[in-house]
C-alpha cells in the first residue's frame, strides 16, 4: 500500500470515528467535554498505530451495553457523578438516563425529562433549568422529594407535594420566563 493510499485510509477511519462520536453526543450519551476531548485527540492522529489505539478507546467508551454485558446491579456500577446537559430550541426533546446533575435549556420548545429512581444515582440531584417561552415536563418517581428553587417570571411552576422526608431529592434551580415547568409523578 502506498503512502497516499494509507493516508486516505487513516483519514477515512478517522472520519468514521468522528461520525460515531457526533452521533453519541447528539444522543446525549457523552458529554460535550468528552466529545471535544476525543475530537481534538483524533485530529492529532498521524500513524496507523495511533489510530488503532484511538479506535479501541472510542469503541470501549461508546460500546452499547448488551443484556449479557450489563451489570446485574447498575446502581452500584455507576460513577457518583454523571452530568447531563441538554439544549432545546424550537423543537421537542426527550431525555432520560442516569444523572447526578444537569443543565437543561429550553427556548420556544418542549423538553421532557423522564427520571426513574434508578436514574437518580445520588441522594441529591441538582438540575439547573432555563425555560424561555417554552415548557419543561419533569417526570419523577413518587418517592422523590422536589425542592423548587426556580425563579418564575410571568411563568407557571408548581412543585408537586411529595414530602420532604424521602431519601432522594431533586433540587430544581434556574429561571422560567414566559414558560412553564410541569411535574408528573409516575
Amino acid at each position: 500500500m502506498n503512502a497516499t493510499s494509507l493516508t486516505e485510509t487513516i483519514e477515512n477511519r478517522k472520519n468514521k470515528i468522528v461520525d460515531e462520536l457526533s452521533t453519541e453526543y447528539s444522543l446525549n450519551r457523552i458529554t460535550i467535554e468528552e466529545y471535544e476531548r476525543l475530537i481534538k485527540y483524533s485530529q492529532d492522529i498521524e500513524t496507523e498505530k495511533e489510530l488503532v489505539i484511538f479506535e479501541k478507546i472510542v469503541k470501549e467508551h461508546i460500546a452499547p451495553v448488551t443484556q449479557d454485558s450489563a451489570p446485574k446491579n447498575n446502581k452500584k456500577e455507576l460513577p457518583s457523578k454523571i452530568r447531563q446537559d441538554c439544549f432545546t430550541l424550537l423543537s421537542s426533546r426527550k431525555t432520560t438516563g442516569p444523572m447526578s446533575s444537569g443543565t437543561f435549556t429550553t427556548i420556544l420548545g418542549e423538553h421532557k425529562l423522564i427520571l426513574t429512581e434508578d436514574d437518580l444515582i445520588n441522594d441529591k440531584t441538582v438540575l439547573n433549568v432555563s425555560v424561555l417561552l417554552g415548557e419543561m415536563i419533569i417526570q419523577i418517581p413518587p418517592n422523590v422529594s422536589v425542592i423548587n428553587k426556580t425563579i418564575p417570571l410571568l411563568a407557571n411552576v408548581i412543585s408537586p407535594d411529595t414530602g420532604r422526608n424521602n431519601p432522594k431529592k431533586i433540587v430544581i434551580k434556574g429561571s422560567v420566563l414566559l414558560g412553564e415547568i410541569k411535574f408528573k409523578i409516575k
